[in-house]
């Protein structure tokens, strides 16, 4: 690679074609050249104009068709049908339209007896308006006038056929649904007629079902049991409820007798309580001798005896009304349920039987339905009046179009003049290269910025002598700045990563700070992987730490350089590894990519963070006044930092490590 980038093309130019100018040279305009290019340019610029203007203008008419109804003011437009729109399409450019256009055409004027349905099919063109309901129908050609009368009678052919077709699928419709209506009604009578027979063979009287005899009978046994179950409940109750009464000895009569125990009861308490009073002022000794009172303590006695008797014999009739009460309403029961148990399996015959009747007269009630929307369809079919009111409306017809559509004249003629310049261009440039011959040249080879021309003493005598340049001009030169090219951190990244070990390591030691000449000198008792630093030793020695990039360098190569510093070639192998690592790159102008510009890029660097010129040879060795000076045009106004303030690593070999 260093050999073809070290090699010239065959083509180059000699320095002598820079410099030498002939003071008996021709004009320009009349040179071969400039003839060569004019031959050209004229003949191509006038092929190119003759056949721009040369063709006919085409011209463009439409008109717009909405192919479904309009939307009434007060309601919201539907979703565009999409099929709808097709369909139209393909009917607008079918063979019978067109063919009805042409002869309609040919009827209006003489002048078109020879136009065919292919030439009309050529010049239509139908596009739907996307998202809409709209179509667009296009003709192009030569004669503005012509177009509108095409569009404006094709689309009366369109709208023509569209209302003969509306009529006759009225019609056809029409004749569809009174057949239909027709046929549904003999299957309603039908219908009718079994549903009938059925009600009358199986006793179905009502079209409820809880109306008929079987299911009236079912419910009338199911309430009934219902109230036999309430009432044998409320008996047996009412037995339990008397003998727990008779269980604690409260008095349990018929409800005849109350009356009559409770007088005694009360004739009773009236004696006891006469006795009480007697006792309280006379001896029942007294009381047994005297006529009047000796009697109360037997009425006493007898009503006791006869209030207990009428206890005792209530008991026992209120026990055994209930008791048979209770039997009554249990026996009750039995046969209200046997009753139903029967009549249940006729009320199940039944209700199979009136399912199937539920389901003719469903069948009944769908016929019914659909026969009447059938006679709606038929109503609003004939009403409709869809022949005055078609799917397809005219938005906008066609008319004349003043302006063609293309070509576009102008555009084309800056395009023929264009391509006519180039064309002349090419043609000098291929006549210099088959009529002239050329010497190949070695490129110029750049050492560290330092560019050389192997030529022979005969060619450099050609060459004419720059004047001097003045001291006071290297001065001011000087002090402008440095001239090498600076490199961004992301070009030296791309670099480095192009570039093998010893470009590498050599790309690294120039952005820490040494130069070509030390870098050239390293030795390897100068680098310290352990304490990662370097001692540069000579005119301005110092010590530099070493990145994380450069340390991982020289580690590949066992702490020690990729070069041996006693090679009497090394520059020019540094040269040749650092000139391929640049062309690797794909970096633009790799010939600018030397290591002065790399040095220069880390000195700029380090000065644009704002540190002390005085402090630079610390870090760089020694410079060259004037160069000092140079590099104040990258210092920032501020006043000037320390190194501890600074950045020393560069940006590029903080992520190519």
């Amino acid at each position: 690679m260093f050999e073809r980038v070290m090699t010239n093309r065959a083509n180059a130019r000699t320095p002598q074609d820079f410099y030498s100018a002939g003071t008996n040279a021709k004009p320009w305009y009349r040179s071969r050249r400039f003839s060569i290019f004019s031959i050209v340019f004229l003949i191509s610029v006038t092929i190119g104009l003759v056949y721009d203007y040369s063709r006919p203008a085409i011209y463009r008419s439409s008109a717009t068709l909405l192919t479904s109804a309009m939307t009434a003011i007060d309601r919201e437009s539907g979703d565009p049908d999409v099929q709808h729109v097709a369909i139209q399409r393909q009917i607008l450019l079918g063979h019978e339209l067109i063919a009805e256009t042409l002869s309609r055409l040919k009827a209006a004027d003489k002048s078109l007896l020879r136009l065919t349905a292919s030439d009309i099919q050529a010049l239509l063109h139908v596009e739907p308006v996307s998202e809409t309901n709209l179509v667009e129908i296009q003709a192009e050609d030569s004669d503005p006038k012509f177009l509108p009368i095409l569009i404006n009678t094709w689309i009366d052919v369109y709208l023509d056929a569209r209302n003969e077709e509306v009529k006759r699928l009225t019609s056809d419709t029409t004749r569809i649904l009174e057949d239909e209506l027709k046929g549904l009604a003999d299957k309603m009578e039908s219908a009718r007629t079994e549903l009938e027979a059925y009600r009358t063979a199986h006793d179905i009287s009502s079209t409820g079902r809880e109306e008929n005899e079987a299911l009236a009978r079912l419910k009338g046994l199911t309430d009934s049991l219902n109230k036999a179950s309430e009432e044998e409940v409320k008996a047996r109750a009412n037995v339990d409820a008397i003998k727990s009464a008779i269980a604690r000895g409260k008095t349990v009569v018929p409800n005849d007798e109350k009356g009559s125990v409770t007088e005694l009861q009360l004739r009773l308490q009236n004696l006891r309580e006469k006795l009480a009073d007697l006792d309280k002022r006379y001896t029942r000794e007294y009381i047994n001798l005297h006529p009047e009172f000796k009697f109360i303590p037997e009425q006493i006695k007898e009503l006791e005896t006869t209030i207990k008797s009428k206890h005792q014999e209530g008991r026992d009739v209120v026990l055994a009304d209930a008791e048979v009460v209770y039997a009554a309403a249990q026996q009750t029961t039995r046969e209200i349920r046997s009753q139903l148990n029967e009549h249940k399996h006729q009320a199940s015959a039944f209700t199979t039987k009136f399912a199937k009747h539920d389901a003719l007269k469903t069948d009944l009630e769908s016929l019914e339905k659909l026969h009447r929307e059938t006679q709606e369809r038929l109503v609003q079919v004939k009403t409709g009046q869809k022949e005055k009111y078609p799917q397809v409306t005219v938005i906008s017809r066609a008319y004349e179009s003043r302006d063609p559509v293309r070509p576009d004249y102008g555009r084309d003629a800056l395009i023929a003049i264009a391509v006519s310049l180039l064309l002349g261009l090419f043609s000098v440039w291929v006549f210099e290269y088959l009529t002239q011959r050329k010497e190949e040249q070695p490129s110029p080879i750049a050492v560290f910025g330092i560019h050389s021309y192997p030529s022979t003493g005969r060619e450099l005598a050609n060459y004419p002598s720059p004047p001097p340049i003045s001291l006071d001009s290297k001065t001011e030169h000087a002090l402008r700045g440095p001239s090498a090219r600076e490199l961004s951190s992301h070009q030296l990244r791309i670099l480095l990563k192009a570039s093998n070990l010893k470009a590498r390591q050599l790309i690294s030691l120039l952005l820490s700070g040494l130069s070509v000449d030390e870098a050239a000198a390293l030795r390897p008792g100068q680098i310290d992987l352990q304490a990662a630093t370097l001692s540069v030793t000579g005119r301005t020695p110092r010590t530099i730490p070493m990145s994380g990039a450069l340390k991982s360098s020289f580690e590949q190569s066992g702490g020690l350089p990729a070069w041996n510093p006693d090679d009497p070639g090394l520059r020019i192998d540094l040269s040749a590894a650092l000139v391929c690592a640049a062309v690797d790159s794909g970096l633009p102008d790799p010939q600018e990519i030397t290591a002065e510009a790399i040095r220069h890029s880390y000195i700029a660097y380090l000065v644009r963070q704002g540190l002390r010129l005085s402090d630079l040879e610390q870090i760089t060795g020694y410079l060259e006044p004037s160069v000092v000076s140079g590099y104040s045009a990258y210092s920032p106004p501020q006043q000037g930092r320390h190194i501890y303030e600074i950045e020393l690593l560069h940006p590029a070999l903080m992520t190519s490590a």
